[in-house]
């Protein structure tokens, strides 16, 4: 029989938002990542736990991690770890099939812990388990979507489309979609796993405006705008001045999608433009691309990789930092490296312009996919930095999006439009 290990306790109380004093429903949060990655959907969810447990119990699950381990010693969250088939080998991809022993495993722990909403983070076995289980008790359930943009190279687009429906229902049970969704079919496939999780579950949110209309096109009628959280750092200060070399900060798996390779690319240009005493590049991560990222690098002064760091030590690379750089496009939604870097109020170069939420503030743009755009970017701050500057003390007021306490009121309306009761028995039962 697989190993479950719970840690954490929890007490049920009241939370007044907005002037008005409910039950706090009881909360599942769901994934199949592991937090073990630096990725923006794994800091998504702990950020996401960490912020309900200020104002309800929490049942945190996913796959094993000592950071999951270290979420379950706080007194409002207990953590749930389920043990995988395998990891994925290049993705460090955990994978878990939806089960009748995993599904009765957390039907027991949803009963156990009286939970009232099941909210989920991604697509595959563990969160199909739950959404089942959470039909089994007639617990509401929501979803987050955390990119509907799934894409991947043009190489294996006939392997993915043949392949992943076939994956997706064995792994999860349930019905694909196979709606035409992208103009690859590969990439369709992929987007129609969101799709099948969404029509599974009673809402769905989008952390980004932009993604919530792509979803509804899908057919997706229940979707809500709830922007991410990180928790509120209480050291961060506005810059005033850059002295030396303009710092830029890097953060993400090193993938494709990510664009990692191109904006080294035009790292290294820049610096050449500049020399090393004006600019200072730092990348954060790793991924499947880190091996090429690393020839491209070599030991050129101006720029270095520091491959996987804790997520704990994200805020001082932030504060270190004069600015971030976000250079996907097409892929993410509301990127965690956008609300991390605003909450350490330090503004983002970005180059993806559908993407909004605290960049119409405390963004710098360096629109499209041309290198160029990104070189003249990273060269101009580097001799002038009064836009990084400006973009920091605009930062001030954008953070306020990224606040727990505008996500815990608004995450927790959507609960109630899911079907949370205002009063459920389950607030009543024995502790």
């Amino acid at each position: 029989m697989p190993h479950w290990s719970v840690r954490g306790t929890g007490g049920g109380e009241t939370v007044s938002l907005s002037h008005v004093t409910t039950p706090t429903p009881r909360v599942a949060v769901v994934s199949d990542y592991t937090l073990d990655t630096l990725g923006g959907a794994e800091n998504a969810f702990a950020e996401q736990v960490g912020a309900l447990a200020e104002v309800t119990d929490v049942l945190a699950v996913c796959p094993p991690s000592g950071r999951l381990t270290a979420l379950g010693g706080h007194p409002r969250i207990t953590s749930v770890s389920v043990p995988v088939a395998f990891v994925a080998p290049g993705l460090g991809f955990p994978v878990a099939r939806h089960t009748p022993r995993l599904r009765a495993r957390l039907r027991h722990a949803f009963e156990a812990a009286g939970i009232d909403v099941v909210h989920v983070h991604s697509e595959f076995g563990i969160a199909a388990a739950a959404i089942a289980a959470a039909r089994e008790l007639r617990i509401p359930t929501v979803q987050t979507v955390h990119t509907f943009f799934w894409q991947t190279g043009a190489h294996i687009q006939t392997l993915l489309a043949a392949g992943v429906p076939a994956f997706h229902r064995l792994m999860t049970g349930l019905p694909f979609p196979s709606q035409r969704l992208a103009e690859r079919r590969g990439d369709s496939a992929l987007r129609n796993m969101t799709l099948a999780t969404g029509l599974a579950t009673d809402r769905v949110i989008s952390p980004s405006a932009h993604q919530s209309h792509h979803l509804r096109q899908a057919g997706l009628r229940e979707v809500d705008v709830v922007p991410n959280t990180v928790r509120w750092n209480t050291a961060a200060r506005p810059l005033t001045r850059v002295d030396g070399p303009l710092r830029v900060l890097w953060t993400g798996r090193f993938s494709a999608e990510k664009r990692v390779l191109p904006f080294l690319r035009s790292s290294l240009r820049a610096l050449d433009q500049m020399g090393p005493g004006r600019l200072q590049i730092d990348v954060l991560g790793t991924g499947p691309q880190f091996p090429a990222a690393q020839r491209m690098v070599e030991e050129r002064a101006g720029i270095r990789l520091h491959g996987r760091v804790p997520h704990a030590e994200v805020p001082g690379w932030l504060s270190r930092s004069h600015v971030t750089a976000l250079t996907s496009i097409g892929w993410d939604n509301q990127p965690m490296t956008v609300a991390e870097s605003v909450m350490a109020l330090r503004g983002v170069i970005w180059c993806d312009p559908v993407l909004t939420e605290g960049l119409t503030e405390a963004g710098i743009p360096a629109f499209g996919d041309d290198e160029n755009a990104l070189v003249d970017r990273l060269s101009d701050l580097a001799r002038d930095p009064a836009p990084v500057v400006a973009a920091s003390r605009a930062a001030v007021s954008a953070r306020s999006a990224f606040g727990a306490e505008c996500f815990t009121r608004t995450v927790l309306s959507v609960y109630r439009r899911a079907g949370v009761p205002d009063s459920s028995s389950r607030y009543e039962r024995p502790r």
